[in-house]
Parts: C-alpha cells; sequence; structure tokens
C-alpha cells in the first residue's frame, strides 16, 4: 500500500536525487508483457547449455572476445593455462597462438553468427548451441579435473522468474567454496529473455543473497518484496554471490580455516564468480559483456575492491564495467568516524592475535530471532521488555528507520525476525578489522591502494538515517567522471531493501541506472 507521504518522498527524490529520470527507459513497472526472443535462437532441440556447463573448464583463468574485438590481442594478454571464449562476430585475421597451453573457444548461437578465419588451423573449437544435444558427445572441451561446478539448480519464483544457484568450488578446504546466484525472467525454464541490463550484487556482513537481497524476510517473494524479483521482471539479469564464510554452521567451534581470510580473498571469489556469470550468459545468448558490481554495506569494500585490482589488470582481464556501493563508505574524511575506525581496528587486531578468528555477530542475532518469532510476547532474556520489543529495539539501531516509540516507519519488523533466524552465526574477524582499518590513517590495506585510478562509472545510494552522505567521499577519491549520488530520504540501513516502497524509491532508480550502464 502506497501512502501519501511516501509518494509525495518518491517525487522528491526524482526532482533532488541527481537521477535525471525522465531520460531513462522506465523501470516503474515490470515489462510482463515484453518478450524479445529472435526466432532463430528458440531451436527446442538446441544443447542444453547447463549441460554444456558440466563439460567446460570452468577452473583456469577466463578471458572473454566480444564482437569488434580482436582475438589476437586478447591471445597476447593471455598467460599459460587460460580459455578464451569468443562470442559470435566476424573475425577476419589471422590468429597466431604461439603457447599451446592458451585455449580459444568460440560460441556460436545460430549458423553463420560467427566467423573466425583459420580456426581450425589454430586449433580453435567451436561450440555451435544451435546443434542438437548428441552434439556434445564426441567433443573434447574440458581439461580433466577442471570442472569445479558442484551443484545446479533452478526454482521457479512465478510470473516467468526464475532463480538459479551454483556451488562452485574454490580450492580445499570445506569452506573454500561460494554459491552463484541468477535471477531471470524466462521466456521458457532455461531460457532467458534477452535482457536489457545486469548486475552483480554482494550482500552485506552475516548475510547472504537470500538474506538480504532475494528473500529479505518477506512471505512472498514479489515485484514490491524482492529486489531481484523487480530487477529481472523488468528485464535485468541479476546475479550475486554467497561468500564461503556463509556456509560455515552455528555448532563450528574450529575457527582455524579463517585465519587470514580477509577482503583479498573475497575479491578474489567475487571476481571468479562474475567471469564465471559472464560465461552462462553468453551460452543463454545475452553476450559477454562486463558486469555492474553492487555492493552492499560490507560489499561495499568488496566492490571497490574489485574496482581497485582491475586498475592494475589489462582490460582484456577486467570483469567490472561500473560499481554501485550501497549505504557503506571506504573512506572518512570526519575525523571523528576515523578516530572511531583506529579504535575498532585496534580492537580486533588484538583478538586475532591471540587466535580468535572468528566474529560470531550472527549468533546472537539467531537467539534474538528464534525468540521473537516463537514467544514474542515472552519476557526477554536481554532487556526489561518482550522478546519482539528487544529485537524491535536492535534494529532501530541503524537498521531500520522509527519514530520515537521505536514503531518501524518504512519496514515490517515481522521480515526483520524472519530475517535474523537465517543470518550467518559467523565471519572472519580479519574481514572485520580490514573494514574498519581501511578508514583508519595508522593502519594499512592492500584493496584500496590505487582508489584514485579507478575510472567506470559509479552509482552511489545512502540512506539518509544510517551511512547517508558518508558514501559520497569515497567516491569522489576516484577517477570516474561518471558518478551519481542518490541518497534515500528518511530511510535506515536495511530499509534501502525492506521498506514497504522501496521498490519505488530505491529499486526503480537502481533498475534505471543499470539499463542506461548495460
Amino acid at each position: 500500500m502506497r501512502t501519501i507521504n511516501s509518494l509525495f518522498r518518491y517525487f522528491v527524490i526524482l526532482i533532488f536525487s541527481g537521477l535525471v529520470i525522465a531520460v531513462f527507459t522506465s523501470c516503474e513497472k515490470p515489462a510482463v508483457d515484453e518478450l524479445d526472443f529472435q526466432e532463430s535462437v528458440l531451436n527446442e532441440d538446441e544443447i542444453p547449455w547447463q549441460d554444456l556447463l558440466t563439460q567446460l573448464d570452468l577452473e583456469s583463468n577466463i578471458l572473454f572476445v566480444q564482437a569488434g574485438e580482436s582475438i589476437q590481442d586478447v591471445v597476447d594478454s593471455a598467460k599459460p593455462g587460460d580459455v578464451i571464449y569468443v562470442e559470435p562476430g566476424n573475425y577476419q585475421e589471422s590468429v597466431s597462438i604461439k603457447n599451446q597451453d592458451i585455449k580459444v573457444v568460440g560460441l556460436s548461437l545460430e549458423p553463420d553468427d560467427l566467423m573466425i578465419e583459420y580456426a581450425e588451423k589454430n586449433n580453435i573449437e567451436i561450440i555451435k548451441l544451435y546443434e542438437d544435444g548428441d552434439y556434445l558427445q564426441n567433443r573434447s572441451l574440458n581439461r580433466p579435473g577442471k570442472n569445479i561446478l558442484r551443484l545446479m539448480k533452478r526454482t521457479s519464483l512465478g510470473n516467468g522468474i526464475a532463480h538459479y544457484q551454483f556451488e562452485i568450488v574454490m580450492g580445499p578446504g570445506e569452506f573454500n567454496v561460494i554459491r552463484l546466484h541468477r535471477v531471470v525472467r524466462e521466456r521458457r525454464p532455461y531460457r532467458p529473455v534477452y535482457t536489457r541490463g545486469n548486475v552483480f550484487m554482494v550482500h552485506g556482513a552475516i548475510q547472504d543473497f537470500d538474506d538480504i537481497f532475494l528473500t529479505a524476510g518477506a512471505e512472498t517473494i514479489n515485484a514490491e518484496t524482492s529486489s531481484p524479483f523487480y530487477l529481472a521482471s523488468n528485464n535485468i539479469d541479476v546475479w550475486g554471490i554467497d561468500m564461503g564464510w556463509t556456509m560455515v554452521p552455528l555448532q563450528n567451534r574450529d575457527f582455524s580455516f579463517m585465519e587470514g581470510w580477509g577482503m583479498e580473498k573475497d575479491i578474489s571469489h567475487t571476481l571468479t564468480a562474475m567471469s564465471l556469470a559472464r560465461l552462462i550468459r553468453g551460452l543463454t545468448y545475452q553476450g559477454f559483456s562486463r558486469m555492474n558490481l553492487l555492493g552492499f554495506s560490507y560489499g561495499v569494500h568488496v566492490a571497490y575492491g574489485a574496482a581497485n585490482r582491475e586498475t592494475q589488470q589489462h582490460r582484456f582481464w577486467r570483469d567490472v564495467k561500473g560499481i554501485i556501493p550501497v549505504d557503506s563508505a571506504l573512506k572518512y574524511e570526519d575525523e571523528n568516524a576515523m578516530a572511531n575506525s583506529c579504535a575498532a581496528a585496534a580492537f580486533h587486531m588484538d583478538h586475532i592475535n591471540i587466535g580468535l578468528y572468528n566474529h560470531p555477530w550472527g549468533v546472537d542475532f539467531i537467539k534474538w530471532g528464534k525468540l521473537a518469532l516463537k514467544a514474542p510476547d515472552g519476557k526477554s532474556p536481554d532487556f526489561p521488555g518482550t522478546n519482539s520489543q528487544f529485537l524491535m529495539f536492535v534494529g532501530s539501531q541503524g537498521f531500520f528507520a522509527a519514530d520515537e516509540n521505536g514503531a518501524y516507519l518504512y519496514s515490517d519488523p515481522l521480515r526483520f525476525f524472519r530475517l535474523a533466524v537465517n543470518l550467518s552465526p559467523h565471519w572472519p574477524r580479519q574481514l572485520v578489522y580490514e573494514l574498519t582499518a581501511s578508514s583508519c590513517p595508522k593502519e594499512d590495506v592492500t584493496y584500496d591502494d590505487h582508489l584514485g585510478e579507478i575510472s567506470i562509472p559509479i552509482l552511489y545510494i545512502g540512506a539518509e538515517m544510517a551511512e547517508g552522505s558518508a558514501g559520497i567521499y569515497t567516491s569522489s577519491l576516484t577517477a570516474s567522471t561518471d558518478i551519481t549520488n542518490y541518497i534515500v530520504p528518511g530511510y535506515s540501513h536495511a530499509d534501502l531493501w525492506f521498506a514497504y516502497d522501496a521498490d519505488e524509491m530505491v529499486w526503480s532508480p537502481l533498475c534505471n541506472w543499470l539499463k542506461n550502464h548495460k
């Protein structure tokens, strides 16, 4: 239900946010009738991309050649062991592959859409997706032991929207694994519509993709409760990640594997996941274009860190097209904020130095959430009030905007209660240290060394009652000439994903930006 107040706030944002919505492709209502698929790519007997995925080398570094680029230029930038995928196009060039441990694979979606001179002579494999499934039987597309896909699952969310999950093994160790998500609108199962933009979403601390983005405590996933569903309904190809530490169970007691698990590891996992997402997008007729990387809260550090790393890489190695930091900052110009960061960094480093490698922040939230759901009116063991009153109070401390009586202004507290029980109980304390150390002048982290060289587009979204305008300072330190700062009035941190009118106040402007930065 929309109120007069929320509509007024919406129009104020349209005028003053710096987003010139009028010139954007509209995302205000889901595109329920728009199905843009070329008949030539709707062959019912074509190779199932999900079967093909299990046969491809997913462990090696992946590079891409997009139409209009030179295969030779990408080959020259590659290293031994790399795999290069070529999207449909006409490549009239003589390709010389001097290192035989570099594999080049052309992707053909329909007859005559891929022309590569001397492909057979140069051992360039061509995958013809328009052939029938038997085509795969005699192909040798993989290197032994190189497929790291452990699990794939598809779930229909309704209204033509599907949710895919892929578990990817990143290395040895029980929790050295990530979960890759895709939420996309489909013409039929496993066949997405041609999308109009893309986003790769990184969750916040002690959250995963489902917790904060997809379900966000809602009983029903739809375009008013779920940002990925809303975006997919508007033909945005939505991707996301669950970091490995989100899969550590509550009862786990040995955290030695978290020693040294810092931001650089999560950045590496994110960039690997983005490469795999680009590959799957190509296999499903979306092309190999780079992606927009959104980070919420802790995820802001991952987004800036990934962009920071790619400033030092060859352009063919880059996966990030633009970044969308949401309600957090990498750097502060306020001296009090910097002093607080220094104190927090020292505190967490003291814990790391005595072998306490995990931060059990989520453990209490899970306990409080269970009490609030099972016995909302019961006496809280941690607060002079009821279980539900206590958790609502916790949520009002920077997570949800509330009035003087503690009532949430824009979000349903029951969604917060449901979120709490599903949060990740543990996360690496090294990450907490680096999050605080990045804004402390006395400390040094590696993932901001080239912040001033980031030149890709940036959309900063802030919640007025949380990080708000403080996050603008970080984007001002970059070299980007395409920066939009968007502060949502009245909102607090989690309202951006939970609020009754978040679809109008946040997701619609985000969708418009994505369609104009595809």
